[in-house]
């Protein structure tokens, strides 16, 4: 597929956030950019069209407004904070824009829902390319990517349909993928009382069954994190009136930020939210745990720092975590990989809820069901799930719901009995699932299993995600970086977390804490990241003397918002 120049395409295989937002920053600079002499040729490939421009986190596939963002609207922004282009609104404005016909949307300011903000993202995408006009052609492809083969003069993308396309260059950008059953969930996978993940067109209409049944009255999600929480809220809401059961190893919850009058969010923050640095005196100082030599030195100085700033002192764990996670690829460097792997996995949970709360929205539905019973969190480690009598039988081991920096096998081996209780329904709200190591069934997408089965890819050493150059190149299992295919997202959870880059927040801020890479700052920081040193090659082709920019090219940018 080459245009009338004859010039490959730039490929981005994935339109959710972060592919949206290499479209929309790779417009940008195209449009200021005097040395295009040929349109840029820009085609994004999206496998179901609810998700374009808003991809699994964002997309229409759930039933709208039933799952909010865990944050405040302030503080989701595709650009640098205070650097929002000329004409392209943050999404507080955007929220703003909308309710000037539907005052209602202001309630979107404070509890902003996960739709609109896909809406915004496609907003922002038209606007880019209607800034760059005749000098970019946008595509949308409704295919799935199932391989991708790399050659001297660029790579070939190949289709699930069978066809292919031709790219000078290639950025994957596949984000969260379709959740899986867990592997203890295998038996019931296909039940109709087992759902894998809320975010997903079936989901509708396995909320609906649920709700219109009579003879429901137990519900259990697996998972206690933001999922878990959307998801019990959707129940709630949808006018389920039986009880709730979540269940996690650890039951931790993210602590949900205060009802906030929208006047004075605007000109603050959300009650509960977090202060500027700026007001922080531990700020001022490095954290004590630099100084560690040994991950057993390191877990108690983590301990003992984090209890006595969020304890004596009274700071908040998400200014305490915020803080410290640009020291991260610090403490990364100075012990074994595998070591300083370990301790991330067996605290992934702990950090993630500590790092961010949920929105009030979330946290007043939730605290309504704790309060009447209707809800009840447990923490126990779930070992198999079957169908049985059009009853979800669940297995568990409790476990002792404890907090605390050590080894995962350490907090499983204190499983005692093991239990078994009935549910009428049951959700996986495990988050994203898919794995990339080692290679197995985990892998989801084909495109990722190819790519990792035949060695043009290889797992992190976090475990999270794939190696990348510091460019976002992609790196095979013999070490070499590729030329022409680039991944950003969700693949690079791992990378973000121990590779310092100056964006978003200032120059050296470091990375982004496990999970919290693939949120919309961390991606953010990534995509400018990566234009700041592959714009040139990924548009090098469209520079030279031929071509003409006088005709307008076709520019389609997908279904309407």
């Amino acid at each position: 597929m080459a245009d009338n120049h004859g010039h490959k395409p730039i490929a981005i295989v994935g339109s959710g956030f972060a592919g949206s937002a290499v479209l929309i920053h790779t417009l940008l600079r195209v449009a200021a950019d005097d040395s295009i002499t040929s349109p840029v040729k820009i085609v994004m490939m999206e496998r179901k069209p609810e998700n374009l421009h808003a991809g699994l986190a964002y997309g229409k596939a759930p039933e709208y407004r039933s799952h909010n963002l865990n944050i405040g609207s302030k503080r989701v922004n595709p650009f640098p904070a205070g650097k929002n282009p000329p004409g392209f609104p943050t999404f507080p404005e955007y929220i703003q824009q909308l309710a000037q016909e539907n005052p209602a949307m202001e309630a979107a300011l404070t509890n902003p829902p996960r739709q609109l903000f896909g809406d915004y993202i496609h907003h922002l995408v038209g606007l880019a390319v209607e800034k760059a006009g005749n000098k970019a052609d946008v595509e949308t492809i409704y295919r799935q990517a199932t391989r991708v083969e790399e050659h001297d003069h660029g790579a070939t993308v190949e289709f699930a349909d069978g066809s292919s396309m031709e790219a000078c260059n290639v950025v994957l950008a596949t984000g969260f993928q379709d959740a899986l059953a867990p592997k203890f969930a295998a038996a019931a996978a296909k039940s109709l009382r087992f759902m894998e993940t809320p975010y997903s067109l079936k989901a509708n209409g396995f909320f609906d069954r649920v709700c219109s049944d009579e003879d429901a009255q137990n519900v259990m999600i697996i998972g206690t994190g933001l999922t878990a929480m959307d998801a019990a809220v959707r129940l709630k809401k949808s006018g389920y009136n039986g009880t709730i059961t979540m269940m996690s190893r650890r039951a931790i919850m993210h602590k949900p930020y205060e009802p906030t009058p929208a006047d004075e969010y605007m000109h603050g923050k959300l009650r509960g939210e977090p202060r500027p640095e700026a007001e922080l005196e531990f700020t001022k100082h490095p954290p004590h745990f630099l100084k560690a030599n040994t991950t057993e030195d390191l877990v108690r100085s983590v301990v003992r720092e984090f209890s006595t700033l969020t304890g004596k002192h009274g700071y908040l764990p998400e200014e305490v975590l915020a803080y410290w996670e640009r020291f991260v690829p610090d403490v990364a460097k100075k012990f074994p990989h595998a070591d300083f792997g370990a301790l991330i996995h067996a605290n992934e949970v702990l950090i993630t809820a500590n790092r961010a709360g949920v929105t009030p929205d979330i946290g007043v539905a939730i605290n309504e069901m704790l309060e009447s019973g209707q809800l009840q969190v447990r923490a126990a480690a779930v070992t198999k799930l079957t169908e049985e009598n059009d009853k979800m039988v669940c297995h568990f081991n409790p476990m002792d719901g404890e907090v605390s920096f050590r080894a995962k096998n350490e907090f499983n081996a204190k499983a005692p009995d093991p239990q078994t209780t009935q549910f009428d329904y049951v959700i996986s709200a495990m988050g994203n699932t898919a794995s990339y190591n080692p290679v197995s069934s985990e892998i989801l997408d084909p495109l990722w299993g190819d790519l990792m089965k035949s060695g043009k890819a290889t797992p992190h050493w976090t475990k999270m995600g794939v190696a990348v150059a510091d460019n976002f190149s992609l790196i095979d299992a013999e070490g070499n970086a590729s030329q022409h295919i680039s991944v950003i997202g969700v693949p690079v959870a791992g990378h973000m977390m121990v590779t310092p880059y100056k964006y978003p927040e200032k120059p050296g801020a470091g990375g982004r804490l496990g999970p919290m890479a693939l949120n919309v700052t961390g991606i953010t920081g990534a995509t400018l990241a990566f234009m700041e040193t592959e714009y040139d090659r990924l548009v090098g082709g469209f520079r030279g003397k031929e071509g003409s920019l006088s005709k307008r090219p076709r520019v389609e940018v997908g279904v309407n918002a």
